[in-house]
């Protein structure tokens, strides 16, 4: 992928990003501990915003905002982030900012999509909750609400990067150097694997 230098002095600009599930936190954080980087993170700023509007459960303000109000936010968070790019020696952990650097000629050192299949993230984010002493039919029933959560959750992350910006949110190859599905790795090996890729394409490069 053809992309504009980001300037030496400024250190290194990654960028993570992936669906709800795809583990794309968790190698974020991974990353900037492991290159000591500032880690940004666009899910927090999304989710304080939505506290500012009142609700409480981030699920509940899907499900109940209106799309104004997404892309009102989506706007606030992302013109955080162009700001603190030009910052030293980040990295954030954002679906968006791939693409919206890709559309407005933003250098980054390297952007990484990670993703994993609807059921894989599902079972992901189940195991986030305490599940102890529930039955099989109480898990199914959580299971197909997540499973539903994240399903309507990307969708709504679709149409409104693609309202926004343009961006085929469903072809995360077009704005990201390095693209890795999840589904049979842990995050151990993925983050090696992260590793291997950064090496080989000589990403890092001061």
């Amino acid at each position: 992928m053809e992309r504009k230098e980001r300037e030496s002095s400024k250190g290194y600009l990654l960028v993570v990003g992936g669906p709800g599930g795809s583990g794309c936190s968790v190698i974020s954080r991974m990353l900037a501990k492991h290159f000591n980087l500032r880690l940004v993170y666009a899910g927090k700023f999304f989710r304080d915003a939505v506290k500012k509007r009142g609700y409480e459960d981030f699920e509940d303000f899907y499900t109940g905002s209106n799309k104004e109000s997404l892309l009102d936010i989506d706007r606030e968070v992302d013109r955080y982030l162009i700001q603190e790019s030009n910052g030293k020696d980040l990295i954030f952990d954002s679906k968006a900012f791939a693409g919206i650097s890709h559309i407005k000629d933003i250098p980054c050192t390297v952007k990484i999509w990670l993703t994993a299949s609807l059921h894989v993230r599902t079972l992901r984010h189940m195991g986030k909750q305490d599940l102890t002493g529930k039955g099989f039919l109480k898990k199914f029933v959580i299971y197909i609400k997540e499973r539903r959560n994240l399903k309507k959750r990307w969708r709504s992350d679709k149409e409104r990067y693609l309202k926004l910006y343009g961006i085929d949110y469903a072809k995360p190859q077009l704005y990201n150097d390095i693209v890795i599905d999840s589904s049979h790795i842990n995050e151990e090996e993925t983050f090696n694997l992260i590793l291997k890729k950064l090496e080989n394409g000589q990403y890092l490069k001061k």
